[in-house]
């Protein structure tokens, strides 16, 4: 299999010590320390093409769930805690106190959970293409999609979501990139890939994202079919200190069938606020 095209100024990999060991890298020496949370069946390399547009006073920490990438894949079950646990001690191992927390579809379930089980640790959250108050025929879909996962290889799965991740003229004029990102979800291992779904199809925060503190930047595309537009709005009228940007014409991948427009967005927002640095 290709190799996902490397993260320019890559670090290299590093594990957390302990059980499972969390994979993760770190991109720049800025002094603002970001994580990046993939979405699920994916990996760090997903972020190959937003790193580098991303403001160079950034440090980039971006994890691997467990069962994901280069990370260690223990034993079921998967619950949301033990995702949040393991990005604390990846916070732990690179001496960051608190850090902007980028989470895009099921990473920005896992930032929103970690915002409000330790407000201490999160400066700022940018949701990406997030998931929120499902209708009942959102939550059936979302059900039979786990299904899927359960009983289909990755790389089916991969080839069967390119037409809900892109725009048909990005997959028609870039297949060399969507085919990074196929490659990316058909070796993640499918234990991995199942928990973690079984997470994103059944996770409810209801009306708890409301007790989030921090400032907030919510983003989806228009044409998001599971993260969609009503979803964002939704979020945003729950979290007091939030913006939303619905990106036209786009679906689910923004971070990269267009990280340039994203990584603006994020630029300005992280870094025009007054949002602490503390490592």
């Amino acid at each position: 299999m290709q190799e996902a095209a490397p993260l320019s100024q890559d670090r290299g990999l590093r594990h957390t010590v302990g059980a499972p060991r969390i994979a993760y890298r770190v991109h720049g020496d800025g002094s603002h320390p970001v994580v990046l949370l993939h979405g699920v069946g994916s990996s760090s390399r997903t972020w190959w093409r937003l790193v580098p547009a991303l403001d160079e006073g950034l440090r980039l920490v971006l994890p691997d769930y467990r069962g994901h990438g280069d990370s260690e894949a223990p034993e079921p079950p998967y619950r949301p805690d033990h995702i949040v646990d393991d990005i604390v001690r990846v916070l732990d191992a690179e001496g960051i106190g608190a850090a902007s927390v980028i989470g895009f579809s099921v990473g920005a379930l896992f930032a929103q959970q970690l915002a409000l089980a330790h407000p201490e640790r999160v400066n700022a959250l940018v949701l990406l293409n997030s998931i929120a108050d499902r209708t009942p025929q959102e939550q059936l879909r979302a059900l039979s999609r786990w299904a899927d996962v359960r009983t289909r290889v990755p790389g089916d799965l991969a080839r069967s979501s390119v037409e809900r991740w892109f725009t048909s003229d990005f997959a028609r004029l870039e297949p060399a990139v969507v085919d990074v990102e196929v490659q990316i979800v058909s070796g993640v291992d499918p234990v991995g890939y199942a928990e973690v779904y079984g997470i994103l199809a059944t996770a409810d925060l209801g009306d708890s994202p409301a007790r989030i503190a921090c400032p907030t930047l919510i983003v989806t595309g228009e044409n998001d079919r599971g993260s969609t537009p009503r979803m964002s709005r939704t979020l945003h009228e729950l979290i007091p200190d939030s913006r939303l940007h619905i990106v036209p014409d786009l679906q689910h991948y923004l971070h990269v069938e267009d990280p340039a427009r994203l990584a603006a967005m994020i630029n300005d927002f992280l870094l025009t606020r007054d949002t602490p640095t503390a490592l």
